[in-house]
């Protein structure tokens, strides 16, 4: 069972969400955040130094989810297109939820309002090698991908899925592609992903 101090930070976190939702991150204080998490405003600078503080915490949630669905090894005993399309509709689950598209519409929001806050913390993930450039370097290795670059070719890929998967979501307001067609995109990404980084891929 969490510890006290435990659910007093989740809850601080849970209240900063729904109130940067609402208000946005400068239209938020952290006496509101206190208030609504029902804790001191002490309590939550125990926690949180800063309002940009929290607001990290946030993003590193939102960057660790994205990253997780893609945290698995390469299985040499499995084909790559099989492999890769798995890969792909697991991204297709995280950008259909609809609370991590909550999320990602908060941190868009400031990190368009405030670019060099923007830019730290996406430079602190970038230093973090992902998951899918980890895979890619693992396909590369056994000759089953045709890698030079495995964080270009993880990039390249998850920008399949996010041109018409997230980006529509997050600055349209599309709604999320149907579940029942995400393996059709999920093939679609992998045959276009494999004509640049396959061996004589056939569909």
């Amino acid at each position: 069972m969490p510890t006290l101090s435990a659910r007093k930070k989740a809850a601080i976190i849970q209240a900063a969400i729904e109130l940067f939702q609402v208000n946005g991150f400068q239209g938020t204080s952290m006496d509101t955040v206190a208030a609504k998490a029902e804790v001191s405003k002490r309590t939550v600078y125990n926690h949180f130094p800063s309002k940009q503080d929290l607001f990290e915490t946030i993003a590193q949630s939102v960057w660790q989810t994205a990253n997780q669905a893609t945290s698995v090894d390469f299985n040499q005993h499995v084909g790559v297109s099989e492999q890769l399309i798995a890969l792909a509709m697991k991204e297709l689950a995280v950008v259909s939820e609809g609370n991590f598209m909550r999320l990602s519409r908060v941190l868009m929001a400031e990190f368009i309002h405030n670019p060099a806050m923007a830019q730290s913390i996406l430079e602190r993930f970038d230093s973090e090698e992902s998951s899918l450039t980890i895979w890619m370097q693992q396909a590369g290795k056994q000759g089953a991908l045709n890698v030079s670059d495995a964080a270009q070719a993880g990039a390249q890929f998850h920008s399949l899925i996010k041109a018409q998967a997230f980006w529509p979501q997050i600055m349209l307001g599309k709604d999320a592609i149907p579940a029942q067609d995400h393996a059709a995109f999920a093939q679609q990404v992998c045959i276009m992903f494999l004509a640049v980084y396959g061996h004589n891929f056939n569909a």
